[in-house]
């Protein structure tokens, strides 16, 4: 082979061959890559459906609670009572399935909900949007409300009795009551409700501001001591938290629109949170 057609050889693998195997080569990656992540989707879209799958045709409707928030929920003997009780079992009930309920702690909520014995978790949570990537929430099914609680021995008998006094508030919870509102008082922050309680004994405060589930406990064991003055509505709400992928979402929300319109939510509310 002369040094000629050397070269012309040489220049043709270097146009030709060498762009061929190139191409070769990124169409096995493209292909690969694309059967991977094929597989990724349908593995993925398998589980969605399969949870939903699970929890449509279960029996039960497994719901977690935090039983230590009176009268939300909370242990009399060995059987978990209460408002959010109440509630999850009416939604079992229209839902046509049987109402299974896991105690769990607060704190835990977010990692229980992820769990394959969780459906859905009800225990007096305020939505946190950061979360709703992981869970969805229900429409709000319950707006917090304050008692205005005052001493059975007081002159102050009705709200506006109360304005330019002093009065107690949790500091944890002063964000969730509008800021124009409370500019008619003379706000005290405590601690905790034990703190708040004790101010309002020593009369370092004309009346407290409590949330309603504390405050009508309050009320009912120890009427000789306090009296109620009047509720107030905050600006923060109770949402069910529902695991993502079981089709939930959407007929809990039509549940919780049915039980207000039919009445079945005041009557459970009546129950336990009436004053």
């Amino acid at each position: 082979m002369n040094q000629d057609n050397f070269r012309s050889e040489k220049k043709l693998f270097i146009k030709i061959i060498i762009p061929l195997m190139l191409t070769v080569f990124l169409l096995s990656v493209f292909v690969n890559y694309g059967c991977k992540k094929s597989e990724k989707t349908n593995n993925t879209s398998e589980a969605a459906s399969l949870q939903t799958s699970t929890t449509v045709f279960s029996k039960f409707l497994n719901v977690g609670i935090d039983a230590t928030f009176p009268p939300f929920a909370y242990l009399q003997g060995e059987e978990i009572v209460g408002f959010d009780v109440d509630l999850a079992g009416e939604i079992a009930k229209r839902l046509e399935k049987e109402l299974k309920i896991t105690q769990m702690s607060y704190n835990e909520i977010y990692e229980k909900i992820n769990e394959p014995e969780i459906d859905i978790i009800i225990s007096a949570i305020i939505p946190n949007q950061e979360k709703s990537k992981t869970a969805d929430f229900s429409d709000p099914y319950y707006t917090l409300e304050y008692t205005l609680i005052t001493l059975t021995t007081s002159k102050l008998a009705i709200g506006n009795d109360f304005i330019s006094k002093k009065i107690g508030i949790i500091k944890s919870e002063i964000e969730n009551l509008d800021p124009e509102f409370l500019l008619n008082y003379s706000v005290g922050k405590y601690d905790d409700a034990v703190a708040l309680i004790k101010a309002l004994k020593s009369q370092e405060v004309d009346g407290i501001l409590i949330s309603a589930p504390i405050g009508i406990r309050i009320l009912r064991d120890d009427p000789d001591s306090y009296k109620f003055i009047e509720k107030i509505k905050s600006e923060a709400s109770y949402s069910i938290i529902i695991k993502k992928g079981t089709g939930l979402t959407e007929r809990i929300n039509e549940i919780l629109k049915e039980i207000n319109a039919d009445g079945t939510f005041q009557e459970i509310y009546n129950e336990w949170l009436r004053e």
